[in-house]
């Protein structure tokens, strides 16, 4: 009997699917198939709900990219669907465990201990808001982010203005625009929407090295298969008209064994990675099949070397990744697959 991954991302499941091979994910759909695994893509949309859970739970596994937030959507429909596949026994990558565990903001505060963090809080309420941001902005910007997000959407930094007892308000999708003027009380009005629900802000010192850029080390479960070094537009200060009318650049993949990068990938391999699973109480086989860690450069040591903080790490919808990780994320899906089996439902 054939073995069958289902590819799920958002989009009308009435439409044709298209599954051209010279496109970006054609690489994916051929490691699937040199690995001898039939391939489908699902297309998401809630009011299919009852029609998609019954089709995945058809597959023996399932692969999900499907951003927290997309055009006002979340992804708690789905996520409960995805939940209910998993428990009929087939594998799913992310879980939607593993995402609340490792993919929202709090993975900032609850790993902050571990080298790749920094003075990182969580605020719960907008009170508890209100009773420690003015003290921690007296030493300097705060990055605050919600609880889950992508693409810098709820990310604000935070400064005071002079002695004004006004603050500056930037907003990371906003890289174009200039920060707004505010007061403390306007600001906390404008982030209590974050509160709602289950929701939070997590709150980080603001890195002066934002302008070098950071890197993204991408993993499938707990080895790199890549990196970027890509450089973000938003919460830039001095923003140049340059840089608000430069042309958006991808940037490029580079192999894991790329020479600059080895110091920090013996970090998170042999350091971060396996003391973020054991505080998270994750075996590495929980860990997602694909996923990337998003690393601000820090203060350099003494040794002039780079430190790094974790910005966020990146768990639904990880996208592009790089081509020579298809094979190796193919190669665990199958494990896991076939360990899924084994296991009983």
């Amino acid at each position: 009997m054939p073995v069958n991954v289902a590819f799920v991302w958002r989009g009308d499941p009435r439409a044709p699917v298209a599954t051209d091979r010279s496109s970006r994910v054609g690489p994916l759909f051929d490691a699937f198939e040199d690995a001898a695994v039939h391939t489908e893509v699902v297309a998401y949309a809630e009011e299919f709900a009852d029609e998609t859970r019954d089709r995945l739970k058809a597959f023996d596994g399932v692969l999900v990219w499907v951003n927290p937030i997309d055009a006002g959507q979340d992804r708690s429909v789905l996520d409960e669907i995805l939940r209910d596949v998993a428990d009929a026994g087939v594998f799913v990558s992310a879980h939607p465990d593993v995402i609340l565990a490792m993919g929202t903001k709090e993975v900032l505060y609850d790993t902050r201990e571990l080298g790749w963090g920094t003075d990182t809080r969580v605020h719960r309420t907008t009170d508890e808001l209100k009773a420690s941001l003015p003290e921690l902005l007296k030493a300097g910007p705060r990055v605050l982010k919600q609880y889950r997000g992508n693409g810098g959407n709820g990310t604000w930094k935070v400064e005071l203005s002079g002695g004004s007892g006004e603050v500056l308000v930037d907003h990371a999708m906003q890289w174009a625009g200039e920060p707004r003027r505010m007061t403390l009380d306007e600001f906390y009005e404008r982030s209590a929407p974050y509160f709602a629900g289950d929701g939070r802000l997590i709150d980080q010192p603001f890195m002066d090295r934002l302008d070098e850029g950071l890197v993204r080390a991408y993993l499938v479960h707990d080895e790199i298969v890549g990196f970027t070094h890509q450089h973000p537009r938003g919460l830039l200060p001095n923003r140049t008209e340059e840089l608000r009318n430069a042309p958006v650049v991808r940037a490029p993949m580079e192999d894991a064994d790329t020479p600059k990068y080895q110091r920090l990938r013996r970090k998170v391999e042999a350091e971060w990675v396996p003391r973020m699973t054991d505080l998270l109480g994750m075996g590495v086989q929980s860990l997602p099949v694909i996923w990337d860690a998003d690393l601000l450069f820090g203060p350099k040591t003494e040794s002039n070397e780079d430190t790094y903080v974790l910005c966020e790490i990146n768990v639904s919808a990880v996208w592009p990744f790089p081509e020579q990780a298809c094979p190796k994320l193919a190669s665990a899906t199958v494990d896991r697959m076939n360990a899924a089996k084994s296991e009983p439902v």
